[in-house]
């Protein structure tokens, strides 16, 4: 199935940018939602650049650009050498859709089987691959890119390539890694922020599953309930709990939920799990969604240990995407954490959206930023406000539909 364009993707452009690669004239759009939203970034030209003039691109049939963001390493070899079979991946649903997105713009053919949203090289089979690229992000953690390497290095054939950019600061912990695999080194370059490394197939794996990601268990208190987490790297509340979800328990400890629930940017899975530890709440369903597939990872991982109930989860690039999913009127109890892109008009979508999901003489919970919240407020229509409260630049409203 070919991928189309989605006209809803638009309104998140932030800009557009021209870009060359080996004599291929190319252009990108870019988001404020994503990594460099203003240019394409200094590691992606230097990878560019080092692949053009080391590796032998031509004779690579199958590749995985990892961690893709807009699409630009990927798409650029893509243009240049069309029967290359490459699959873009990215943790981030928006970026997954803003790569075929860019992929169209540039008069590329993708398939829905060319993209996956989901984590740094997940369900790709040892050996598969003659080249890997990524431009690895920081934030991702000593851990995180550490097996990342061991990972790749055992997903390239053994004539292959994976060819990575990091920031300068790292490159320590990329370099060791590529000795600690038993892969050759095939070509480093650097600048004073960025280097490259090219390397080949490792001799020593690693057993990777989800509970690699797993960094702290421990016991949360929430008003005066306590409960018991898991939580990631690269997300908010890893050890202790922010305002936003202190605020959230102030309102809702005192309403009691049932039904089918769904939890939009549900995070490490805070909220989900307390409300399910309180005895005044029975959940028949529960439904999770977000950008971001380590949200809905960690939050599944969270409940399948407190939760008997179904977990259905979803991965979609905005939440006005959410009407595509679920029918109108679906659910008992919205919870809605509001994490708006800059720069877009997303009010008068987000509560059309949260109106439609939330059944009637139900509950729909929103809380984000004080000021977005204020904005919001002028287009929520057809809900009575039942609690409203805010602390330190945030706010939550509990919301019943009329």
């Amino acid at each position: 199935m070919k991928y189309k364009t989605d006209p809803r993707l638009q309104k998140l452009v932030n800009k557009q940018v021209a870009f060359q690669f080996h004599g291929e004239k190319l252009k990108f759009d870019l988001s404020m939602g994503l990594f460099s939203s203003f240019d394409i970034d200094a590691g992606s030209r230097l990878l560019l650049k080092s692949l053009a003039k080391e590796a032998p691109l031509g004779e690579y049939k199958k590749a995985i650009d990892t961690g893709c963001g807009t699409g630009v390493l990927g798409i650029c070899l893509k243009k240049k050498y069309p029967e290359m079979q490459i699959k873009f991946q990215d943790r981030d649903a928006l970026a997954v859709s803003f790569t075929a997105h860019n992929a169209a713009l540039n008069e590329i053919i993708l398939h829905k089987k060319d993209l996956h949203t989901g984590l740094l090289l997940d369900n790709t089979e040892a050996g598969s691959q003659d080249l890997i690229i990524c431009n690895i992000p920081a934030k991702a953690g000593d851990h995180v890119i550490s097996d990342f390497i061991f990972k790749a290095s055992s997903t390239i054939t053994p004539e292959g390539r994976v060819a990575v950019v990091i920031v300068d600061s790292l490159k320590e912990v990329v370099s060791d890694a590529i000795k600690a695999c038993g892969a050759h080194v095939i070509h480093t370059e650097a600048t004073k922020m960025h280097s490259v490394f090219h390397f080949g197939a490792g001799t020593e794996t690693r057993e990777l599953n989800f509970d690699r990601y797993i960094r702290h268990t421990g016991r949360f208190k929430l008003i005066e309930d306590k409960y018991k987490l898991s939580t990631v790297y690269n997300l908010p509340d890893f050890d202790q709990l922010s305002y936003w979800i202190h605020v959230s328990g102030e309102i809702l400890y005192k309403t009691s939920f049932s039904g089918k629930a769904l939890f939009w940017n549900p995070g490490q899975g805070h909220l989900p799990v307390w409300l399910n530890s309180r005895m005044t709440n029975e959940f028949k369903s529960i439904n999770i969604a977000s950008r971001d597939s380590l949200q809905n990872k960690i939050t599944e991982y969270n409940l399948s240990k407190v939760y008997e109930g179904e977990v259905e989860s979803a991965l979609v690039p905005d939440e006005v995407y959410l009407k595509d999913l679920y029918q109108e009127e679906e659910f008992s109890c919205v919870f809605l954490n509001l994490d708006p892109i800059p720069k877009v008009k997303w009010h008068q979508d987000l509560a059309a959206t949260a109106l439609r999901l939330t059944r009637t003489g139900k509950f729909c919970f929103i809380m984000g930023r004080s000021s977005d919240m204020s904005q919001l407020e002028k287009h929520l229509k057809g809900f009575k406000t039942i609690e409203d409260d805010r602390f330190k630049g945030n706010r939550g409203m509990l919301l019943k539909k009329k």
